[in-house]
């Protein structure tokens, strides 16, 4: 005999799908009702993080969590852009500060952000475009490309030959980075 399936479960299923957050947008596709909801926000089940945006509150967060928030925090259409995406994939030990985050809309200024999150103005074509993990960013050759002032060369370099190694990037690929980052 199967579990029922209740609120809670559901919840936590959606979650779980985004390194235990939840959006607003989350709990009416799944006919959360309100009433429910409160009473998961009372008993801190659920915490408010932003506007439309929660936390399970018994989820300990995981490496990826703040990248997730970010991303989540700016809307639907957002991705992790630049060093973040290296950071995503482990393929630097670069800390991402601030966590930049794209949008193809012109994003407006919120003071509820936190400081370390930087939203940039960034229509790109489909093709650089990705998800992984249950976190939309750029590719990884994109990334490479984006911090060519970011960081030094010799990174990028040692990035682009690990992303190769973890099969996140086909060595013509990698070829055509490095040649575009000046490395070959």
């Amino acid at each position: 005999m199967g579990r029922r399936k209740t609120y809670r479960s559901e919840l936590a299923a959606c979650a779980l799908e985004r390194h235990g957050y939840l959006t607003t947008d989350d709990t009416v596709r799944l006919g959360i009702p309100d009433d429910m909801l409160d009473r998961l926000l009372e008993r801190g089940d659920l915490v408010i993080v932003g506007d439309d945006l929660f936390r399970l509150g018994a989820l300990p967060p995981s490496r990826r969590h703040v990248l997730a928030e970010a991303v989540l925090r700016v809307g639907p259409d957002a991705f992790l852009s630049h060093d973040a995406v290296l950071a995503l994939h482990d393929l630097t030990d670069h800390d991402p500060k601030p966590v930049r985050v794209g949008t193809p809309r012109a994003p407006r200024a919120d003071p509820r952000w936190p400081d370390h999150l930087e939203v940039l103005h960034r229509d790109l074509p489909a093709a650089d475009l990705t998800t992984y993990r249950g976190i939309r960013s750029t590719t990884v050759a994109r990334a490479l490309l984006d911090c060519h002032r970011l960081l030094a060369l010799e990174l990028l370099v040692a990035a682009a030959e690990e992303a190769v190694g973890c099969g996140l990037l086909l060595r013509r690929e990698r070829n055509a980075v490095l040649e575009a980052l000046g490395a070959v």
